[in-house]
């Protein structure tokens, strides 16, 4: 994207007569090349937490920090693979009692 040699990148909005200016460094940028930067190191601009909107902040600032782990997580996307590492245990717990019935009855 060309900002390999920048020891920071910051990205910036400004919505003027409701219209969004993009700007990357400081320079405007198209809203699609700002896109295209967030998905170059794989975040999924998609997320409904992957930006925090004016007015949640305060929110965000007064969470518990297990709870801006979680929302971290789920911005990153490993919330997702969190829920299927559970729901896979559970299924192994399921399949061992199983074998150790299995395992009574043949012994």
């Amino acid at each position: 994207m060309g900002y390999t040699d920048y020891p920071q990148i910051v990205v910036t909005r400004s919505i003027e007569n409701s219209k969004s200016k993009y700007y990357i460094n400081g320079k405007t940028e198209t809203a699609d090349r700002v896109k295209s930067l967030f998905c170059s190191v794989k975040l999924n601009i998609n997320n409904p937490h992957f930006l925090i909107m004016q007015g949640r902040v305060t929110k965000v600032i007064n969470m518990k920090p297990k709870e801006v782990l979680g929302l971290i997580e789920e911005a990153a996307g490993i919330s997702l693979y969190q829920t299927k590492k559970a729901q896979t245990l559970e299924l192994i717990k399921k399949k061992d009692i199983k074998l150790q019935e299995i395992e009574t009855i043949l012994t």
